[in-house]
């Protein structure tokens, strides 16, 4: 039953400790199919393996990765049609991922779910939140503008097409172009926000015709969210104006490229990150300010996780690119800090803010397992990535077994 809950084997833990010395097996559920697929891989693992971590559930994007989610909907390629024929009342992948942990729970294994701080380029969430993300203008193969209040303009277009085009729900236009991207008016819930803009749920192709036409909209007047990057010097983009693929569409998607790029210096092209700080001089020399952080967004993620963990009985997150510390100078000293945030370190990291949200909400043993790669100190990031991971408190990490001690 979706509407019963089965408890975690793991609530009598007081934190997450107990990921330390967990024997882990991590499933692609794509690979197997449905979210009912991996019950039935589980009863073949031994009880010495007492976790599992499914891989991103969400739906994805338009290079159909499972890291480019395009929402906060359960991916329905999770859905399993002999489950719903067994089991008629299991008509949803909701339901049936609910009633998959359930089992879980039953066979004595905790469940983690994948934490991801990014999103596809065009997600519904770049559309629904144009100012939680950083947008360029360009004109062909150059930036023109990278300033902080390009969100502004996006919305403008995107209210324009709802304008034009109507709600995707059939909703009165009753309210303010802000009422409807600002998440801290109380008028519209999420859910109502998202069906506004594009359609009800359960009507995927609606939805992404409407997601096309609205990014095609802010394509077509020259703006598009940044690429997310990665390793250091993280910040300073320029596009090749050589170096582009055309879709379906005739859009031209240009590579990005580091103005001054270091070893491990990475530009994803098709993923996009959460503005989680505001930026120095409107963003004229590409700096975050981290004195500054954009504080609805990480609200925003912090409760939209934790309704995941509420709603499926999840016991712990798996966080991807923890590796990620964008500080010039590396893990800064918390205890000594001056700052004008009251507590700086909560806006240290999204993955440290989420896990801790999710435990004073009275899930104290909800646990945080990192990906990083423990490689040599300013190699992957500013600093040592040793010292990141005690700053965000992960309990543990995926990395080379050979650079550091089992058990530490």
């Amino acid at each position: 039953d979706p509407n019963q809950t089965i408890e975690s084997p793991v609530r009598h833990h007081q934190d997450g400790n107990r990921l330390k010395t967990s024997n882990m097996v991590g499933i692609n559920v794509r690979t197997i199919d449905s979210f009912f697929n991996v019950v039935k891989y589980v009863l073949t693992i031994p009880k010495s393996q007492d976790s599992i971590h499914l891989l991103p559930i969400w739906e994805p994007g338009v290079v159909g990765s499972l890291y480019g989610k395009v929402s906060f909907n359960i991916n329905p390629e999770f859905y399993s049609e002999e489950l719903a024929r067994a089991v008629p009342s299991l008509n949803t992948v909701e339901k049936q991922l609910k009633v998959s942990i359930n089992l879980l729970h039953a066979m004595g294994k905790s469940v983690g779910m994948d934490v991801i701080p990014h999103n596809d380029r065009f997600s519904e969430l770049v559309i629904a939140y144009p100012r939680f993300f950083e947008w360029v203008r360009r004109v062909g193969g150059r930036i023109t503008s990278n300033s902080e209040s390009l969100y502004r303009e996006v919305e403008e277009i995107i209210w324009h097409y709802i304008g034009r085009n109507g709600t995707a729900n059939g909703t009165s236009l009753s309210f303010s172009k802000n009422t409807l991207f600002s998440p801290e008016i109380p008028i519209l819930t999420d859910a109502q926000r998202f069906e506004i803009i594009f359609g009800h749920v359960s009507d995927p192709k609606g939805r992404l015709r409407r997601r096309v036409e609205i990014m095609q909209d802010i394509i077509n007047q020259g703006y598009e969210t940044l690429p997310m990057t990665m390793a250091p010097p993280y910040r300073g983009l320029h596009i090749n104006p050589d170096d582009y693929i055309l879709d379906e569409n005739g859009n031209r998607w240009y590579t990005y490229e580091f103005d001054e790029p270091q070893t491990m210096s990475r530009v994803f092209g098709p993923l996009t990150r959460y503005k989680l700080f505001h930026s120095k001089d409107d963003n004229a020399n590409w700096q975050l300010d981290f004195d500054n952080p954009q504080k609805p967004v990480w609200d925003y993620i912090c409760k939209k996780y934790y309704e995941c963990q509420q709603k499926f009985g999840f016991d712990f997150m798996r966080g991807d690119m923890a590796h990620i510390q964008p500080r010039p100078d590396g893990v800064p000293d918390f205890e000594n800090l001056k700052s004008d945030i009251p507590n700086p370190k909560e806006y240290y990291d999204p993955l440290l803010s989420i896990k801790k949200f999710v435990q004073k909400q009275g899930v104290p043993y909800f646990a945080f397992f990192a990906e990083t790669f423990l490689v040599e100190p300013d190699y992957m990031g500013f600093g040592n990535e040793l010292d990141h991971l005690e700053a965000i408190e992960a309990e543990a990490t995926l990395g080379d077994l050979q650079s550091s001690v089992v058990g530490s």
